[in-house]
């Protein structure tokens, strides 16, 4: 079984049930994008932080233009 945290509506932070959509939507109408602002908004990393180094690399594929996809 493949788990692609790319894959659109993929829980990232399973602790606070928080999803790549989530996130997407979140940097899309921030000013400044960051895992930091998931922080403050949805508690990411508050408890047991695994979501922290996908949501780093989701962030830099979303300011590089990378991710989500183009369809």
């Amino acid at each position: 079984m493949d788990w692609d945290y790319r894959k659109p509506g993929t829980r990232i932070c399973v602790c606070f049930d928080v999803s790549n959509d989530d996130a997407l939507e979140a940097w899309r109408i921030g000013d400044d994008p960051s895992v930091e602002q998931l922080t403050r908004l949805f508690h990411c990393g508050r408890r047991c932080s695994l979501c922290i180094p996908l949501l780093d690399t989701l962030l830099s594929e979303f300011k590089a233009g990378c991710w989500p996809a183009k369809e």
